[in-house]
């Protein structure tokens, strides 16, 4: 499989971290077999070196082999309901926001985010305002996935 990443313009990064870089890079996955179109485009972020995207939507999504990120975060709602929208704060072990991401940028139910091993506190507000909150520990060279369940 081959991943491609796309740059489609020379708009800097956001440095700060308060927010969103301007969106200027994608991810480009091709599908497998010979459908049209015949790979997915996904809109690549980055705040204070970390990049993420957000995926999941329908079976085709579902169905990819992604990047080996080392977070995927999965949102439902309730039993089943796969839940888009989520807005994303990550805190590093010095208390320190890392990441924040808006809602309008998690626009599937899973939000890969590519972290350096260690150990991370998320919170995932849901579109009423409900906050869960979770201790993750990463280790490298593996996907580690959570759950959130509103």
């Amino acid at each position: 499989m081959i991943l491609t990443l796309v740059v489609f313009s020379t708009s800097s990064w956001a440095a700060t971290g308060e927010s969103s870089a301007p969106l200027s890079k994608f991810l480009e996955i091709p599908l497998e077999d010979t459908s049209i179109p015949d790979k997915l485009r996904f809109p690549l972020y980055e705040q204070n070196a970390v990049q993420y995207f957000s995926a999941g939507l329908g079976k085709e999504e579902r169905s990819l082999s992604y990047p080996p990120y080392s977070l995927k975060l999965i949102f439902v709602k309730g039993e089943r309901a796969f839940l888009a929208g989520v807005a994303v704060e990550v805190i590093n072990s010095e208390q320190t926001t890392l990441v924040s991401i808006p809602g309008e940028e998690v626009q599937g139910p899973w939000l890969f985010l590519n972290l350096p091993p260690g150990k991370y506190v998320v919170k995932a507000t849901d579109s009423s305002g409900t906050t869960i909150e979770k201790s993750i520990t990463l280790s490298g060279g593996k996907t580690t996935p959570v759950h959130f369940r509103w």
